[in-house]
């Protein structure tokens, strides 16, 4: 991980983020991260706010949103095998800030919060397999591949990474 000044921060997640988080839009092919949109908004509002699926904001120095991330459950996508302990991290960036090279920055920061605070022993991220960008990022950070799967819900292939932190 980097030893440079740390750009982004990971906080808890307010209502307000929330709120933002639902209003984004992705360009194609990953519009597929969008928000249904449909009545549901206060329901994925209670989401990001339970405090059993850990979800966080990150901010930039201005305590401006720039995304956000989970710790747990929120991070597992049905049809995965999740047997092995491993702390699932789920993640998004805000939609105008992706593909300008500021993933590693953003990345590092929820990685270091979720290290410094839950200390696993190994962590899993579960990606879209289309997703190139964030499959190699992860990579990048020492992630491997460890299983893919078919969503036959959404017809989506996936990616299981994991990184044994110790």
């Amino acid at each position: 991980m980097c030893d440079q000044d740390h750009i982004y921060r990971v906080k808890p997640m307010e209502e307000c983020h929330a709120w933002d988080i639902l209003s984004w839009k992705y360009p194609a092919p990953y519009d597929f991260y969008d928000s249904p949109e449909d009545n549901r908004g206060v329901h994925y509002v209670k989401q990001f706010l339970n405090p059993e699926l850990r979800f966080h904001a990150v901010v930039d120095p201005s305590e401006n949103l720039v995304g956000f991330c989970s710790y747990g459950l929120d991070g597992q996508v049905p049809g995965g095998n999740y047997r092995a302990d491993a702390l699932d991290i789920g993640l998004g960036m805000k939609p105008e800030l992706t593909g300008q090279g500021k993933g590693a920055d953003f990345f590092e920061a929820v990685l270091r919060y979720g290290m410094n605070t839950l200390n696993p022993e190994r962590v899993r991220l579960t990606v879209a397999k289309f997703n190139q960008r964030a499959l190699k990022l992860y990579e990048n950070f020492g992630f491997a591949v460890d299983d893919e799967f078919f969503d036959c819900l959404h017809e989506v292939p996936y990616t299981i990474l994991t990184w044994d932190a110790r």
